[in-house]
């Protein structure tokens, strides 16, 4: 799977963290990036090229000289890098408020110590209520950015430890996968519910978060239903111990006589806690974005079921 050495990608990773997380050096940042590289940022664009990056993430981040960064967890699997990164703002009232949102992005290592592809996945609604009660509480540009700053306690629990083989894992995820399309295919969604620990947790950033299987069942079963016939193949993934980072587009089938294509990107991320189950999951995304392809599938003939 892997093409190039773990060092040279370690190394690359390490640039980018130092550039981007570390001093905010957006124009070196964004030379870390091939001249034909692919940015997709779910929410303000997709960007093509290194000159376009650049220009971009400079502009954006110009915006943003209080916000700090912080990258709770990665995984490097292959060429491919999955991580967490939380996106802080310092507390301007002193009462020790937290004003913080996570995304989650996948990176490409393309060689020569360069990536030729980002993908970015959260709900941007979040970021807009962080900002919005931030500024409420007197933040200002020139408020003094707060680099002690980390995640929220509690957002997630942990990851099961110790870790499982790679190849009970991966081979529970790709059960994880056929449960999914039994569960289109035949309208059993219980059958993907009972895959999780009785106490399993789920984080979705749209819907909520569901503290039980019971909880995780009764939710699927509703949102599904309009939905019969979505799918959901993956595009790639990420294993770091018991933790699954997998980037699964959840696609509409186009309409009769339609050739568009209708789906939008999900970032899920799973804890595998042995025995075929799962003890947590995570869907990072747009509701936006998928409101988007929901509403252009409607308008080229798709029915939602009455």
């Amino acid at each position: 799977m892997t093409t190039h050495p773990r060092e040279e990608i370690e190394a690359a990773w390490a640039e980018y963290q130092r550039l981007g997380v570390g001093s905010h050096d957006w124009p070196a940042w964004a030379k870390l990036f091939t001249d034909d590289a692919l940015y997709e940022e779910h929410n303000l664009g997709t960007f093509r090229g290194q000159p376009a990056i650049e220009d971009w993430i400079v502009a954006c981040m110009k915006d943003y000289p209080a916000m700090t960064l912080w990258i709770e967890w990665y995984a490097i699997d292959g060429d491919r890098i999955s991580f967490y990164i939380w996106n802080n703002l310092p507390d301007p009232s002193g009462t020790g408020k937290r004003f913080g949102f996570p995304n989650t992005t996948f990176l490409h290592y393309a060689g020569d110590g360069k990536f030729d592809f980002e993908g970015d996945y959260y709900n941007p609604a979040d970021a807009e209520r962080v900002f919005g009660e931030w500024l409420k509480a007197g933040g200002r540009r020139d408020t003094p950015p707060d680099r002690s700053l980390q995640g929220i306690d509690g957002w997630a629990p942990p990851v099961p430890e110790p870790a499982f083989p790679r190849e009970e894992v991966e081979a529970e995820f790709a059960r994880y996968r056929e449960r999914a399309a039994t569960a289109v295919a035949t309208g059993d969604w219980d059958q993907w519910a009972d895959q999780f620990t009785d106490d399993a947790h789920y984080r979705e950033h749209h819907y909520g978060y569901y503290r039980s299987q019971e909880e995780i069942r009764d939710w699927i079963t509703g949102v599904m239903q309009p939905f019969p016939t979505m799918e959901f193949p993956v595009s790639w993934y990420t294993i770091d111990g018991n933790r699954v980072s997998a980037l699964i587009p959840n696609i509409l089938p186009a309409p009769q006589g339609d050739d568009g294509y209708y789906g939008f990107d999900v970032n899920t991320i799973l804890h595998y806690a042995g025995d075929g189950k799962w003890s947590y999951e995570e869907d990072v995304y747009s509701p936006r974005e998928a409101e988007q392809v929901i509403g252009r599938w409607i308008a080229a003939g798709g029915v939602i079921p009455s």
